[in-house]
C-alpha cells in the first residue's frame, strides 16, 4: 500500500473523467487517466449544424469556474425558459431575471469543454493521460485495488489507492466490480440533433411536452437551436429513414411556429432511454461516478450536472488520502452519504417527468392530462412555486459552499 497510497486510476476521460482527473491532481495525488478514445487534438468553435452539445447549469457553471475549468467565452446563456404541452393550456416561464443571476444556464459544444479539458490534463505533470486503452480489474482489496491496463504500447499492471470508474452507462468496471445495475425501460428513443431557424431565439430554451414525449429546443449562435426530440422506440427506425424535410416538418407541427421556419437540419443521431442506477455506487476501493452510477432521462438535462456535484464533493472527500492511508472505503462511505440526497432527488424529478408528460391509455389520459394543465398554470401563476422549479433546474437549491471552501453565493437561498 506504501507505493500507492497517493494513487487514483480513473478510466474514462469524458468530461466526468477528466474534471475528476484534474482536481485530485490539484489536490495533490498522482492520477492515472484511461480512455479508450483516440487524442483528437483541440477542434475549437464550430459553427456548423453538427456540432454535439451539451447543457449545463447556473450552479455547474459556477462550480467549474470556482476551480479554473471553464473556458473563456464558452457557451451560449440561456437567459429564459418557456415550457408548454402540446395542445394544453398552461405554460411554465423562467427568467435569468428572477433570480438576479446572468443566465440559467448555458450551452456548450462538448468539443469546446472535452478539448479544453484534455489540453488542461495534458499540461498538468501529476496527470498521466493513456489513449487508445482498456482497463482491467485484477483485484480490489481494502486497501487498494489493482488494474491492467493495455494499449498499442503493451500491457502495464499498475495498483492503486483508488479505482473511479467513468466509463458511461454500459460501464465494464461497474460489471466487473460485481455491482449490479438496475435498468427501467422508458420505451423511447432520443433523437438529437441541430436546427437552423428563421427567427433568432433570443436566448430562449423550450421544452414542449408532447404525446410522445418532451421535445427541447436548446439556444445556439446563428439562429441555431440544439433539439432533443423524444420518440416512442417502436417509431424510431421510421422516423431516422425520413428525409431532412420530412422530419422538419413534423418537428415543426409538433413545436408551433415561435422560432418561424425551421430551415435546416444537421445530422441525427438517436440512441435508447433507459433509467439505470448501481445497486450501490462503491465497492472496496472503487467507487463508479457519472452515467457508471446513474444513467437518468435527459428531461431537464440534469444527468451532468449532477455528475458534476459529485466529482467535486468525491475530490473533496479523496483530498486527505495521504495523510489517512488505508481509509479510502470509509472515505467513499462518507461521500455516499453526503451525495445520496441529490442523486435520490434528480432521478425522482426526471423519472417523474418523462412518465408524466407521455401518451397514457384510457381510463388515466383525461385524468392525468387536466392534471398536467392544472399544474402548469399553478406554476406559472404561483412565484413562490415557479422560483423553487427554476432554481432546482438551475441547481440553485444545492448550495456552492457545500462543495468549494469559503465560497458563498448570494443565491444559496433559493
Amino acid at each position: 500500500m506504501s507505493n500507492s497510497v497517493d494513487k487514483i486510476i480513473i478510466v474514462g476521460a469524458g468530461i466526468v473523467g477528466t474534471v475528476q482527473a484534474l482536481l485530485l491532481a490539484r489536490a495533490g495525488l498522482n492520477v492515472t487517466l484511461v480512455d479508450a478514445g483516440v487524442a483528437t487534438g483541440s477542434t475549437g468553435l464550430n459553427t456548423d449544424l453538427n456540432a454535439r452539445t451539451v447543457a449545463l447549469s447556473y450552479r455547474s457553471r459556477e462550480l467549474l469556474d470556482a476551480q479554473q475549468l471553464w473556458p473563456a467565452d464558452t457557451g451560449c446563456p440561456i437567459n429564459k425558459v418557456h415550457a408548454t404541452e402540446r395542445g394544453r393550456f398552461g405554460a411554465v416561464r423562467l427568467s435569468a431575471t428572477d433570480f438576479d443571476l446572468p443566465a440559467l444556464g448555458y450551452v456548450v459544444q462538448n468539443s469546446v469543454l472535452e478539448s479544453y479539458l484534455i489540453e488542461s490534463v495534458k499540461n498538468t505533470s501529476n496527470v498521466e493521460l493513456i489513449q487508445s486503452a482498456s482497463a482491467e480489474l485484477l483485484s480490489n482489496g481494502s486497501d487498494s485495488v489493482t488494474v491492467k491496463i493495455k494499449n498499442e504500447s503493451g500491457t502495464d499492471t499498475r495498483e492503486a489507492a483508488l479505482l473511479i470508474a467513468a466509463d458511461g452507462t454500459h460501464s465494464t468496471l461497474r460489471a466487473s466490480l460485481g455491482i449490479e445495475a438496475r435498468t427501467f425501460d422508458y420505451e423511447q428513443h432520443a433523437i438529437v440533433a441541430n436546427l437552423r431557424c428563421q427567427r433568432d431565439h433570443q436566448n430562449v430554451a423550450f421544452e414542449r411536452f408532447t404525446e410522445t414525449g418532451p421535445l427541447a429546443l436548446l439556444p445556439l449562435a446563428h439562429k441555431q437551436m440544439a433539439m432533443v426530440y423524444t420518440a416512442n422506440s417502436a417509431d424510431n427506425i421510421e422516423l431516422n429513414n425520413q428525409t431532412d424535410k420530412e422530419f422538419l416538418s413534423m418537428v415543426q407541427r409538433r413545436f408551433g411556429g415561435r422560432l418561424g421556419r425551421f430551415e435546416a437540419i444537421g445530422k441525427r443521431v438517436s440512441f435508447p432511454l433507459s433509467l439505470v442506477q448501481s445497486a450501490t455506487q462503491t465497492s472496496g476501493c472503487a467507487v463508479l461516478i457519472g452515467n457508471s452510477a446513474r444513467t437518468v432521462h435527459p428531461v431537464a438535462g440534469q444527468g451532468l450536472n449532477l455528475a458534476l456535484r459529485d466529482v467535486v464533493e468525491l475530490a473533496a472527500q479523496v483530498a486527505g488520502i495521504k495523510s489517512n492511508p488505508g481509509s479510502v472505503p470509509e472515505i467513499l462511505a462518507e461521500f455516499t452519504r453526503k451525495r445520496m440526497s441529490d442523486q435520490q432527488a434528480v432521478v425522482r424529478q426526471t423519472d417523474l417527468l418523462a412518465r408524466f408528460y407521455r401518451q397514457h391509455s384510457w381510463p388515466l389520459a383525461t385524468p392525468l392530462s387536466l392534471f398536467r394543465t392544472t399544474s402548469m398554470l399553478l406554476l406559472d401563476a404561483v412565484p413562490v412555486l415557479r422560483k423553487g422549479f427554476g432554481a432546482m433546474n438551475a441547481g440553485l437549491n444545492i448550495p456552492l459552499s457545500n462543495f468549494v471552501p469559503n465560497q458563498t453565493s448570494r443565491h444559496d437561498r433559493y
